[in-house]
């Protein structure tokens, strides 16, 4: 919902006209009223509908007041797809879409949490993927391409710049190769990860299946 107030006032904007906070206010209830009743998990800090909208409006005011004021879109939810690899035997094509492009600049809206800043630079697949998609659409594979999230968590604005370069991008290659042959090799079970915030009973379906038996169901580990 945070996301489709956001829309509202940029693809306003490329249209030539400017939204009051209000507005997009009005348009935040009118996605969240939409999405509400397909919400299966709450997460810790905003358990119900009454604690998350006050949360929610927070979010759109402070982007509406400290970052839509210096935005120059040309893109809003900019679609992208392209080829990554291919060969005889395979062709791995990304697709996704883009929040917003500048002329020189990609953003991306965030409402979570998020892992330290030198994480995100070192693994971050997002602005890989996204860096590289708008350089397939500059037909420019050799020039280094900026990326920026905007998280507005707890109602705060906070920015993290990424650069990605040639050899991020050919390092994706491999990595999603090693998905195909994983997907390819139809193995009875793939290789089990826990070092995911997805690995916890609030959010794997598959919990008290998995890890779960071992940990536990229906709260935390005490040592967690």
């Amino acid at each position: 919902a945070v996301h489709a107030a956001i829309e509202t006032a940029l693809l306003a904007r490329m249209a030539g006209q400017e939204l009051t906070v209000d507005t997009l206010i009005e348009a935040f209830h009118w996605s969240w009223d939409s999405l509400v009743g397909t919400i299966g998990k709450w997460n810790k800090e905003a358990t119900t509908p009454e604690t998350t909208i006050p949360m929610g409006e927070t979010m759109v005011n402070v982007w509406y007041q400290e970052v839509f004021p210096y935005l120059a879109p040309v893109g809003v939810e900019q679609y992208f797809e392209f080829v990554l690899f291919e060969n005889e035997a395979r062709r791995i094509t990304l697709t996704g879409t883009r929040d917003l492009d500048e002329s020189d600049l990609t953003w991306d809206w965030k409402t979570g949490q998020h892992d330290r800043e030198y994480l995100i630079r070192r693994n971050d697949l997002q602005s890989m993927i996204y860096t590289l998609a708008r350089a397939h659409e500059r037909g420019d594979l050799e020039s280094p391409q900026p990326f920026r999230y905007c998280y507005l968590t707890n109602g705060e604005v906070e920015i993290i710049d990424v650069t990605r370069t040639p050899q991020d991008w050919a390092a994706l290659v491999p990595l999603c190769n090693s998905i195909a042959d994983t997907i390819e090799a139809k193995l009875p079970s793939w290789p089990l990860r826990y070092d995911g915030w997805k690995c916890s009973d609030d959010w794997c379906p598959n919990w008290a299946n998995c890890r779960g038996k071992y940990l536990g169901v229906g709260s935390k580990p005490a040592n967690w």
